[in-house]
């Protein structure tokens, strides 16, 4: 016999503040969309106004009473808010309605266990996880260890939570520790790209914008992909080719939300940081979306908190194939007028989408044709380093060159006796 496992039923909580309202049903569904990312059956879902937060329950009294009546009815096996609760407010809130409460940033922490694959994506999750529960530890005692399977108790760091909060602590210390060796170990085969002469393209976006999938169609990779949040956790890059013989890399990093929880970006700050190193940001919008102000604007918010605001930043609306796209590419179209309209699914804009990264991480370069004699192989050195090589041929006196190079590398190997023709 095959025994199936139950699938958890979530009351969600949506509490809104005045700023928000006007993205009540956007916000709603997303709330809706990590619930079900996270394996749950939604079950119900209520509204609250955010006025003054109750110290005690975060909501009002007649707020919590009317939640209460709504898990009599229904009985969920856990009720989501779409905040983040302070320890004695969630306590206060399992108490009062009898069943499992979290917030969000548990919620989305619990999506993160399970998409982490490697090692670096499974320690910045147990990071994020731990220093989230720590603090919840305090009057819990054996709580923790009660709560049994479910949504908030998966990820790799649910067996260190029923050791002590020393210990605990000083597990944090040892993951900061290990993660910060994999931020050294990235920042030395950075430094070989950067040697190398390598561009690197990095991309960005709300989660489920279809980062994956353009990753997937210009690297010619296999990367899953599906239509759900958070599908890539764990940075992956790969190369591709622009044009003739010259390549860059594309890097994929983890889906951006509105709010992203401060736990989770200290967590993956490591991660995060390689965007500090690219050459160019995609920044990339579902154009099909209702609501795509806001999404970029969330975005936006995440790369001005880790200063990447003043990098190169190509925008790109994909998804063009899909229904509402094309009314929603007229609109925006008048306001980002440099932006570029793809479909990563079908393949439609990927070359006009190439021609443009090319322009904006090569226009300094120039194209080039170097010839040096067999007495200048120090030259020849520096050009493996500093130019973009396109083809080499050797003949009997000389070795040519064509490349493509900034001008004042091709400056220096002139002043150095190269023969150097622009072309």
């Amino acid at each position: 016999m095959i025994e199936t496992v139950k699938q958890e039923r979530a009351l969600l909580v949506m509490v809104l503040g005045h700023d928000e309202k006007s993205l009540q049903e956007t916000l709603s569904e997303e709330l809706k969309n990590l619930a079900e990312s996270a394996g749950l059956k939604v079950s119900g879902l209520l509204l609250a106004n955010r006025r003054a937060i109750s110290p005690r329950l975060y909501i009002g009294k007649g707020k919590a009473e009317e939640i209460l009546a709504e898990c009599q009815e229904i009985n969920p096996d856990v009720v989501i808010f779409n905040v983040n609760l302070k320890p004695g407010q969630q306590r206060n809130l399992e108490d009062l309605l009898g069943t499992k409460v979290i917030d969000y940033t548990q919620l989305i922490v619990d999506i993160f266990a399970k998409r982490a694959h490697t090692q670096e994506g499974m320690l910045q999750v147990e990071l994020a996880q731990t220093a989230y529960l720590l603090p919840r530890l305090k009057g819990k005692g054996t709580m923790l260890s009660q709560q049994g399977g479910g949504i908030g108790t998966l990820g790799p760091g649910e067996k260190k939570l029923e050791i002590d909060r020393r210990r605990i602590e000083e597990r944090v210390d040892r993951l900061r520790k290990e993660i910060e060796e994999i931020r050294q170990h990235r920042g030395v085969l950075r430094k070989k790209r950067e040697k190398e002469n390598v561009k690197i393209c990095s991309l960005v976006g709300y989660t489920n914008a279809g980062k994956s999938t353009l990753f997937n169609a210009l690297a010619q990779s296999h990367e899953k992909t599906a239509d759900s949040l958070f599908t890539t956790l764990d940075t992956v890059s790969n190369t591709f080719n622009l044009k003739d013989n010259l390549n860059a890399v594309i890097a994929d990093t983890v889906g951006f939300i509105h709010k992203l929880p401060p736990h989770l970006v200290d967590a993956f700050k490591a991660t995060l940081e390689e965007l500090e190193h690219a050459d160019l940001i995609i920044h990339i919008i579902d154009v099909s979306s209702p609501d795509i102000k806001r999404l970029k604007q969330s975005v936006d918010a995440m790369l001005s908190e880790l200063g990447l605001l003043e990098k190169p930043i190509l925008l790109v609306f994909n998804k063009i194939d899909k229904a509402g796209a094309e009314e929603n590419l007229w609109l925006m179209g008048k306001d980002y007028p440099n932006a570029v309209s793809i479909s990563a699914l079908n393949g439609t804009g990927l070359d006009i989408l190439k021609e443009k990264i090319f322009e904006i991480i090569f226009q300094e370069m120039k194209q080039a044709e170097i010839k040096l004699s067999f007495q200048q192989m120090e030259l020849a050195n520096y050009v493996h380093k500093t130019c973009e090589i396109i083809k080499k041929e050797y003949s009997e006196k000389e070795i040519v060159f064509s490349v493509r190079a900034k001008e004042s590398n091709l400056a220096y190997l002139k002043k150095n006796g190269a023969q150097v023709n622009e072309i």
